[in-house]
């Protein structure tokens, strides 16, 4: 089989060239996820539903209320050391050979050479993104180290061993919380108990690093009102998620593990609560015709003696 890395690579190269590609052929079953879940195929953002009602994820919320700076900075940043690092191949797209029966050579040129910058913006965040789907179905499914990839099983082995020490008791995996009343839903990666009986929702996290934000989304799972899945509530599950009393992330790195445990403050509930406002708002809402109650135009001559134009003071609408 070949490597989860050449595989990747295949990927992004197909991806370069406009070829359709399928997922990986990795040794782990990567589950579908509920019926009542599905992911736009134009904008990547997951929505589930529930009995005809449709509910953003927990992880689309960030995304539909945009790029925080700091990522678009370093998204730009890619795209720039791409140019420089790869100017060769740049130059080469620009300066190709006509094909037989083109009408557009240099309109072309410039579509696949910016296409091929774009793609430096998401290739290293997509890539991250596979490896973490993985890392996460092993978690779930409870994997053997020696039944997953190369690359997958160093986060593994971590997950493995933050296992061995912290000694919880795996309640669920991989189970999806619905809030009705506020108007979300998200799957849960981890639900456990440790050793003094408290209950507490845990997320892997196999990126760089781990953020603020990653409070907010642990908070929402928390605060779900129900769990279930395709119309069907689960009662013992739903039971255990109103006794949780604690959130945190397990960051897992090839090298090493970190448990941080969350503030859950009615702060981060409100701020939780705000960014999905902003966020449903901004999807309703993603051109200013759509707020736009009427509107009005105007044209001023331009001539020699235009700074000279009377401005009338009197009118009070625009």
């Amino acid at each position: 089989m070949p490597s989860f890395k050449a595989e990747l690579n295949a990927r992004l190269e197909a991806k370069k060239q406009g070829q359709v590609v399928g997922p990986p052929p990795l040794s782990i079953v990567i589950s579908p996820g509920p019926r009542n879940a599905h992911t736009d195929p134009e904008t990547g953002l997951r929505f589930y539903t529930w009995q005809g009602r449709e509910l953003p994820s927990v992880t689309t919320i960030r995304r539909m209320a945009g790029v925080p700076h700091n990522l678009a900075t370093w998204q730009v940043s890619q795209v720039i050391l791409r140019a420089v690092t790869e100017f060769d191949t740049l130059q080469q797209m620009l300066t190709r050979e006509k094909k037989p029966r083109e009408r557009k050579l240099e309109t072309n040129r410039l579509d696949e050479a910016g296409k091929w910058l774009r793609l430096a913006a998401t290739e290293e965040r997509d890539a991250a993104s596979l490896l973490g789907t993985a890392v996460h179905d092993a978690a779930a499914q409870g994997l053997d180290v020696s039944l997953v990839p190369p690359e997958v099983r160093p986060r593994l082995l971590q997950y493995r061993h933050w296992l061995s020490v912290a000694r919880p008791r795996i309640v669920g995996t991989e189970f999806q919380v619905f809030n009705l009343t506020v108007g979300y839903a998200g799957t849960v990666d981890l639900l456990c108990q440790f050793s003094d009986g408290s209950y507490w929702i845990i997320d892997l996290k196999t990126g760089r690093s781990t953020f603020p934000e990653h409070l907010l989304q642990v908070l929402m799972y928390m605060m779900g009102e129900f769990v279930g899945s395709d119309d069907v509530i689960d009662d013992e599950l739903t039971g255990i998620l109103r006794q949780v009393a604690g959130v945190g992330v397990l960051h897992l790195a090839d090298d090493h593990w970190e448990f941080k445990r969350l503030d859950a403050t009615p702060d981060a509930w409100r701020a939780s609560r705000g960014l999905l406002a902003f966020a449903t708002w901004m999807h309703e809402h993603p051109r200013i015709d759509t707020v736009t109650l009427g509107s009005r135009t105007g044209s001023a001559p331009v001539t020699e003696n235009s700074s000279s134009l009377p401005i009338d003071n009197s009118a009070t609408e625009a």
